[in-house]
């Protein structure tokens, strides 16, 4: 699992480091570089991709150096425009170095990329100046770091609404794609392929198979729901459809429904598919979710980080949290298995702090830094304050 994150001259970061547990919950306000710390394990990620599409092409990525081009928009769904924004406007620099220290790496030692921007002609690209020392280490799909394995679920923020039909994955494992634009595929090819769940995640006593687990969890969240796919292999296409109460019932496409669903269902469906030793990467679980529901994918999410998968949450969500902390205390997550990272970027700063806030068995929080979901708190401050004005200002009439 990866342990630390460093970032130099990357966007908001001038030079930081970024501590990582098996679940990692990066919260704060809007523009403080929540996004840039998931871009930045993406780009390592996209480094590596492109390290395997060169090797055995030349000798070069294993005994010397090799320079190559890095995206940085469209691969993972990275939009960072081009290379005269991406590094930091306080230092006159294009050169760029995003590293990890991972349990399975170098025993311990950074793993260290070092990137080119060009900073006087825009450029959608940065050159990649790649050290051959990393080749092995970036190369390795099992028994490496998970953020270069095989199997990776990455889940963005602006995950695809109800469609009446889905396109199917080409991924070498089953995908619920970067959007949620393969959920039904994934659904239908894990039941004919009789995936298994973990027990660490069972819901429904006496089987462990993939569609039971995924209705039992999805019940929390939507009542009654039953999930039903159809493969329609001549166009490359799955229907989804979703029926409330018993079998018998009529069932709806999922444009019948709201978007919570569409949103929720490809998490619920690659948290149970990860498998240990991956990583589940997901940006705003909260988005269309009822509170209750917040709370729920929330306590989801601890579960499958229990199981050995590392988990990443980007959220704004205090019922998220709170999920997680109920997991917590309920003993279905160790405590120290979680980390919250909250970022805020003071008056006169002008790199974002990271405050670390772990969590004790007792789900309480080590700290809890100003604007750390105290809105809630503030809000009814002022309501009072407000209510005690209107009357005061009533007895005077």
């Amino acid at each position: 699992m990866i342990r630390m994150l460093s970032i130099k001259n990357f966007k908001c970061f001038k030079q930081v480091q970024v501590p990582f547990s098996d679940l990692t919950i990066i919260s704060g306000g809007n523009g403080v570089g929540k996004s840039s710390i998931i871009q930045s394990l993406l780009l390592l990620r996209q480094t590596a991709d492109q390290l395997r599409v060169i090797d055995g092409l030349t000798d070069v990525t294993e005994t010397g150096s090799v320079d190559f081009r890095i995206r940085l928009n469209s691969a993972y769904e990275l939009t960072l425009g081009n290379s005269l924004v991406v590094t930091n406007s306080e230092i006159e620099s294009g050169e760029i170095n995003i590293g990890i220290i991972s349990d399975e790496l170098l025993d311990g030692k950074a793993l260290e990329v070092n990137f080119t921007a060009d900073t006087v002609i825009p450029s959608a690209n940065l050159i990649c100046r790649h050290d051959a020392a990393n080749t092995l280490p970036m190369l390795m799909r099992n028994q490496g770091s998970p953020l270069f394995a095989r199997e990776f679920h990455y889940l963005i923020a602006e995950r695809n609404g109800p469609r009446e039909l889905s396109g199917v994955s080409d991924a070498g494992f089953i995908s619920t794609g970067l959007a949620g634009e393969f959920t039904a595929d994934a659904i239908d090819r894990a039941e004919r392929e009789k995936a298994s769940v973990h027990d660490g995640l069972q819901l429904q006593e006496g089987t462990s198979l993939f569609r039971i687990q995924l209705e039992a969890w999805m019940r929390i969240l939507v009542p009654g729901i039953l999930l039903k796919t159809t493969r329609y292999s001549d166009i490359n296409r799955v229907r989804l459809s979703i029926g409330k109460g018993s079998a018998t019932a009529p069932s709806f496409a999922p444009t019948n429904t709201g978007f919570g669903i569409s949103y929720v269902l490809p998490i619920i469906a690659s948290g149970l598919l990860a498998s240990p030793g991956t990583m589940m990467i997901v940006e705003n679980p909260e988005a269309h979710l009822h509170p209750s529901a917040q709370s729920a994918i929330g306590m989801f999410l601890a579960c499958v980080a229990a199981t050995g998968v590392q988990v990443i949450i980007e959220t704004h969500s205090e019922n998220v949290i709170n999920g997680i902390r109920l997991a917590v205390a309920q003993k279905q997550v160790r405590a120290d298995l979680v980390t919250m990272l909250f970022l805020n970027l003071k008056e006169g700063d002008t790199q974002p702090q990271i405050n670390n806030i772990l969590v004790d068995e007792l789900a309480e929080l080590s700290a809890w830094p100003k604007g750390f979901f105290d809105q809630q708190s503030k809000d009814l401050s002022e309501l009072m304050r407000a209510r005690i004005a209107q009357k005061s200002g009533e007895q005077k009439a």
